[in-house]
């Protein structure tokens, strides 16, 4: 049977007083403990459950054990297909037991809520503890010295397990929308999400958050990798200066983002042209994992193939499949703001903003934790797709 792990609390924080609530209910309890000096007390694996001597057991939260496994080079999707009870215990024991195994977790520290014994993290002595209160000053310091016109204000925040994600924001008009509704400008608000974690699970990030007022869905769209993210190890002393290196090259760039929006509203979306970049179509199926197969079986569309056709006849028969699955994407995944785009004539043409935006209406309907996720991915999507204007 697989080995048991705690859930974790995924909350919307819609006030600063709500986040800082949240921040001290959540890192009061926190300690970090040497994985060495667990074991050294004898704690082995029990039960499927539990990390512990007998007396004190420690529960594990998904992410947390997740981490433990990678780490002792046991794939947690492995332990998962165990049917034998106690077996996923002794596999872990196991490699526990073997030298190797000890000297690779020697320099780590499990990260624990003492309010429930469950360890929410792993990381490694070199980690710099940034706790959320220290992140979340720091945030506000660095948006209070910005320019008039790139002030931004607390949009919203989402506390999953220890991480804590940001959003702040400021109202820009980038384009009209019309129909036979009526004609109007198309606003959003642009901003910065920023996230932090205080368990290993990730870099302190800062990225582009847009949110469309028409209809009020937000996506989360990546800035260059290499000047958004702030590891947390290495040298302490040097973290602030890193982190003011990515925070000022983000906020540079902040202006691009009514370019891409503009874009994004001018683009037409046609489902034959999207197709003919086979890597996109698989993006736009990725962003809502399972969505290929689920329009499929409800509409009955399946591809059939001739054992005969030639390489050129599969291809045109797999972009006409992929081109009549995304068509449908917006009646089996949009909300009723997407209605208002693809099903009615409050709106002339459907753009790729209004398809991009069907995702993000979805996510509006997930848990926080999938919602980030859709929010990521359809981000990702809208800069691709920006990027290659001119090809789509």
């Amino acid at each position: 049977m697989p080995f048991i792990t705690e859930p974790i609390n995924e909350t919307q924080l819609d006030t600063l007083a709500d986040v800082r609530d949240w921040i001290s209910d959540t890192q009061r309890s926190l300690i970090r403990l040497p994985v060495e000096g667990v074991l050294e007390q004898g704690a082995t694996f029990l039960d499927d459950a539990y990390l512990g001597d007998g007396e004190t057991l420690l529960h594990f939260n998904q992410p947390s054990f997740a981490a433990l496994c990678r780490r002792l080079g046991c794939r947690t999707e492995l332990l998962e297909k165990l049917e034998t009870p106690t077996l996923a215990s002794q596999v872990l024991n196991d490699l526990l037991a073997q030298r190797d195994t000890r000297e690779l977790l020697r320099g780590d520290e499990f990260v624990m809520d003492e309010r429930t014994n469950t360890v929410v993290g792993l990381v490694s002595k070199t980690y710099v503890t940034y706790s959320n209160d220290d992140f979340i000053c720091d945030i506000e310091n660095r948006l209070g010295r910005l320019s008039k016109e790139n002030q931004l204000t607390f949009h919203q925040a989402y506390g999953i397990n220890t991480n804590l994600t940001i959003r702040y924001v400021s109202m820009v008009e980038h384009g009209l929308i019309e129909g036979r509704g009526g004609r109007g400008p198309d606003r959003s608000r642009v901003g910065l999400e920023f996230l932090n974690s205080m368990v290993g699970t990730s870099s302190v990030a800062i990225n582009y958050y847009l949110h469309r007022l028409v209809c009020a869905n937000g996506m989360m769209v990546p800035a260059a990798s290499s000047v958004s993210r702030v590891k947390h190890s290495g040298r302490e002393d040097t973290f602030q200066t890193r982190l003011d290196r990515s925070f000022s090259e983000v906020v540079r760039n902040l202006s691009q983002l009514k370019q891409l929006l503009e874009t994004l509203g001018t683009m037409p979306f046609d489902p034959a042209t999207i197709t003919e970049d086979s890597g996109l179509t698989d993006q736009i199926f990725s962003v809502i994992n399972g969505s290929k197969q689920t329009i499929s079986e409800k509409e009955r569309l399946y591809m059939r193939l001739s054992n005969d056709a030639s390489r050129s006849e599969r291809e045109a028969l797999r972009r006409d499949h992929d081109a009549r699955l995304i068509e449908l994407i917006p009646k089996h995944f949009g909300g009723e703001d997407s209605c208002k785009v693809f099903k009615s004539d409050f709106r002339e043409k459907a753009t790729i903003f209004d398809f991009i935006n069907v995702f993000t209406e979805f996510a509006k309907t997930q848990g926080a934790a999938r919602k980030l996720e859709i929010e990521e991915k359809a981000g990702s999507l809208a800069k691709y797709m920006a990027a290659n204007a001119r090809k789509l």
